[in-house]
C-alpha cells in the first residue's frame, strides 16, 4: 500500500534533540491524518522519533533503513 506523503523533512547530519524540534514544528503545519516523511541519521534518531510519536499520539506507519546509516520514517499525524 502506498501512503501519500504530505510533507518531507530531512534532518540528516543533525544531532538529537534538534531533529525532534524540527519534526514538532513541521507537524504543526499538518492536519490530523496527514503524513510526514522524515529522514535522519543520528544514532538515537529512530528511538527518539518512536518515543516522540508515542508520547504525542502520532502513528508510526513505516521505518526503512537507507544509505549512510540513515533511517526513513513515515508518520501519520494524530489529532
Amino acid at each position: 500500500m502506498v501512503v501519500p506523503v504530505d510533507l518531507h523533512l530531512d534532518v540528516s547530519g543533525v544531532c538529537c534533540p534538534i531533529p525532534l524540534i524540527q519534526m514538532g514544528k513541521a507537524m504543526q503545519e499538518l492536519k490530523p491524518g496527514q503524513t510526514l516523511q522524515i529522514i535522519g541519521n543520528d544514532p538515537i534518531f529512530e528511538t527518539a522519533v518512536k518515543d516522540f510519536c508515542h508520547a504525542n499520539g502520532h502513528t508510526l506507519l513505516e521505518t526503512r533503513p537507507g544509505d549512510n546509516y540513515s533511517i526513513t520514517m513515515l508518520i501519520k499525524v494524530g489529532g
